[in-house]
């Protein structure tokens, strides 16, 4: 190891120490429990060193740090870092997101994953997998994957909602509020806003790092309408309208080549069906583009269907965690049956 490295590692572990110091009073009793250290999306697993240096645990870690779908450049799912058992000290306790495995034939008969949050610290998120031998435990942890990514990607968005909640942006809270019955985070950091009949558009303005959050309302005629074709057909009807870009006629459209739109049917929100998409965005008459995602909500009183977007342009830069951050901000949306919206 060089000695870079080494001074770098010792700095972290200092810090973390003190933070994990700071809570305790006096006597050495904690008082309450340390915020989460690390960065979003950093994943720490613990386990047995062999395992993990063995085909078993590459493969765990490939699939950890897997590529992102629908993603102008490679961005991994998580940034993983490792420490056997007997490494897992007081200090690392605190890690945002913790992944334990265990493997043995004594204790278990079968592969099982316990989930656990605010153990060490709050807003922690940990799994914990126990197994009788490594090739049920690959097997166990293949099968699950989704559901593991998923776990770490809720803590993450709950995070961020919790923080933003905060830092709201009133009066374009209001607007959706009461334009669309929605209840939406609109951070205040997006100062810029577009109103239009059934739309509206939040963007924080910046031209080399653009953060945008759309909302708007389409017709609900019948079930075809939540296709993902029909879907991306009113989107790009809606961003040629009103998204316009940097150049006189230039406009936002939907990338379909190289990498086409993913759709997913999601759990329904309040009771509502609800249609995911991620996939690419670019500018007719320019070179911009970036990713975005979109969750479709059907509005069964009002023969409605409500979009809620978020997309991002930062040229040439990593664009994970402020994607990551406005997908959280749209997926904990809530709609208000008692609130009446504006048609």
């Amino acid at each position: 190891m060089n000695m870079k490295k080494t001074k770098k590692i010792a700095a972290l572990v200092a810090s973390i120490a003190t933070l994990f110091m700071s809570s305790c009073d006096s006597t050495g009793t904690v008082g309450y429990k340390p915020t989460v250290t690390g960065q979003s999306y950093e994943l720490l697993v613990v386990g047995d060193q062999k395992v993990w240096r063995d085909s078993v645990g590459i493969r765990m870690k490939d699939s950890l740090t897997h590529e992102m779908p629908c993603m102008p450049q490679m961005e991994k799912f998580f940034d993983v870092s490792y420490t056997p058992t007997e490494g897992f000290t007081g200090i690392l306790k605190p890690v945002r997101n913790i992944l334990f495995y265990e493997i043995d034939p004594t204790m278990y008969t079968q592969s099982k994953m316990g989930a656990s949050r605010d153990n060490w610290a709050e807003t922690q998120a940990v799994l914990r997998i126990t197994s009788p031998s490594k090739d049920s435990l690959e097997a166990f942890f293949n099968n699950n994957i989704e559901a593991i990514r998923r776990f770490y990607i809720n803590a993450e968005n709950e995070r961020v909602v919790r923080f933003f909640g905060k830092f709201r942006h009133v009066d374009y809270c209001d607007s959706v509020r009461k334009r669309f019955g929605a209840e939406l985070i609109i951070p205040s950091s997006l100062t810029q806003a577009r109103f239009e009949k059934d739309f509206a558009w939040f963007s924080n303005g910046n031209p080399d790092f653009t953060e945008n959050i759309v909302i708007y309302r389409m017709p609900y005629n019948d079930e075809s309408d939540f296709i993902k074709d029909n879907l991306l057909y009113y989107r790009d009807s809606v961003m040629k309208a009103y998204v316009g870009g940097p150049s006189d006629g230039s406009y936002m459209t939907t990338r379909y080549e190289i990498m086409p739109p993913e759709s997913t049917v999601l759990p329904t929100v309040d009771g509502r069906y609800s249609v995911e998409i991620r996939g690419l965005w670019r500018i007719e008459g320019d070179i911009m583009g970036g990713p975005f995602v979109s969750r479709s909500y059907l509005d069964p009183e009002n023969k409605n269907i409500i979009t809620v977007e978020a997309f991002i342009y930062r040229p040439n830069k990593s664009k994970r965690s402020a994607y990551r951050q406005l997908e959280a901000m749209i997926s904990s949306v809530k709609f208000n049956a008692q609130e009446t919206p504006e048609q």
